[in-house]
């Protein structure tokens, strides 16, 4: 079994002592997935387990276990080297779309300028194209052209453009912002969702009513789905919830497993959002100067292949038309992508806006009515909440059993 990469930072977050519960309510992470996480980290690292006189188990893990579970996995060494590759290639893809750019519009441009420069000296009867006509605008880009000329594009164009490379890295990061965007800001969104409801149960000691979940979640159904709470069937499962009905016929929902817990603040200082809100999705984190100047620069970009292939447009050659075809679709695209990215992140907008306007009614819904308070105070009865001591650990795999029970009848 692989360790959980979020498991092993709750770990390290808590102090490399806990419980299910606490790792429970501080990741969102399923109980029988957090139980088997632990017992296989503490197997693979040597840990230790404590048991207290309640049965609840803590998870005593080594503050280096990284570093030993990482020895013995040659797997996760793999992936480790994977990651640092992984980050360091979508870099260089990131500013590769921006150092195209510049090259496609560096080329488009001296190419223009080539062939009107070409046209004025072929009419004044100056150069060497004399009446050659197409073939002059040819002979620039062949690999025979003008020794004088060919040196002086390759000595001084590279620098301009390695110097503008240099100096515009954040720039080029911009491009790709602008093209593709910068990933979903809700990508986190049920790890948050589980982590508020885990530490919202864990504040109530335990309990819970559906309309404390309601705000966090999405689909409540409609009819008799929502008013017989069908909903808070997979918050029970990820949780380990047990149902109680009261004597009015009531739900509330007990969780036993979050009531113990080594942190030394109580429950109820744990902040949770009264409900669940998405982030708002914006087109790119291109600062306004790097957002126009893209679009300058994919207009411009567009409007000099346009120019340039009607420049070409009298020569017969594959080379010279397969090229112009590849420009003109990169020209396209660097336009089309945007502007229809532009209208998704639109839509994508005004759906989080309805979501977390629907979230923050259900909010509105504890403050109504005699029932809410009578499920409420039914609830209260199950709440409790207790802090493991060292008083209360009965027996531990740091040492023999027998020493254990001599200490314990003392």
């Amino acid at each position: 079994m692989n360790p959980n990469p979020q498991l092993m930072k709750a770990v390290e977050e808590l102090g490399y002592r806990v419980t299910c519960g606490d790792v429970v309510t501080h990741t969102g992470i399923y109980l029988e997935e957090v139980r088997a996480g632990l017992l296989t980290l503490a197997s693979q690292t040597g840990g230790h387990l404590q048991v207290t006189n309640t049965g609840e188990v803590i998870y005593v893990l080594a503050p280096d276990f990284r570093r030993i579970l990482l020895r013995k996995s040659i797997r996760l060494q793999f992936q480790g080297w994977f990651d640092r590759f992984w980050a360091l290639g979508f870099y260089l893809v990131r500013i590769s779309f921006g150092v195209l750019l510049i090259a496609s519009i560096t080329v488009v441009y001296l190419a223009i300028l080539a062939i009107t420069l070409a046209a004025i000296f072929s009419s004044e009867g100056g150069g060497d194209c004399g009446d050659c006509g197409d073939s002059c605008v040819l002979n620039i880009f062949s690999w025979g052209g003008s020794s004088s000329n060919t040196s002086s594009m390759t000595v001084v164009d590279p620098a301009r453009s390695n110097k503008k490379h240099r100096k515009s890295l954040n720039f080029l990061e911009a491009v790709f912002s602008v093209l593709f965007g910068d990933g979903n800001p809700n990508a986190d969104l049920e790890q948050r969702r589980w982590r508020y409801i885990g530490n919202l149960i864990h504040r109530q000691q335990g309990v819970a009513i559906a309309e404390q979940i309601a705000p966090y979640l999405d689909d409540l159904g409609q009819g008799y789905d929502k008013e017989y709470e069908n909903y808070m069937l997979p918050v029970l499962t990820k949780f380990n919830g047990i149902p109680e009905v009261s004597p009015t016929g009531q739900l509330v929902y007990h969780f036993p497993d979050l009531q113990a817990t080594l942190k030394a603040e109580s429950g109820e200082s744990t902040k949770v959002p009264k409900s669940l809100r998405e982030r708002k999705w914006k087109f790119s984190k291109a600062n306004p100067t790097q957002l126009r100047w893209s679009i300058v620069l994919f207009v411009a970009n567009l409007v000099g292949i346009g120019i340039l292939a009607t420049m070409l447009g009298g020569i017969s050659s594959s080379l010279v038309s397969g090229t112009m075809s590849v420009l003109a679709l990169y020209g396209i695209g660097l336009i089309v992508i945007p502007t229809c990215r532009y209208v998704w992140v639109k839509y994508q907008a005004s759906q989080v806006r309805l979501r977390n306007l629907r979230r923050s009614q259900e909010v509105k819904l504890l403050e109504q009515g005699d029932l809410i308070q009578e499920k409420l105070d039914y609830a209260r009865q199950f709440a409790k909440q207790y802090q493991i001591s060292d008083r209360d650990i009965i027996y531990t795999t740091e040492e023999d059993i027998l020493p254990q029970e001599f200490k314990r009848l003392e």
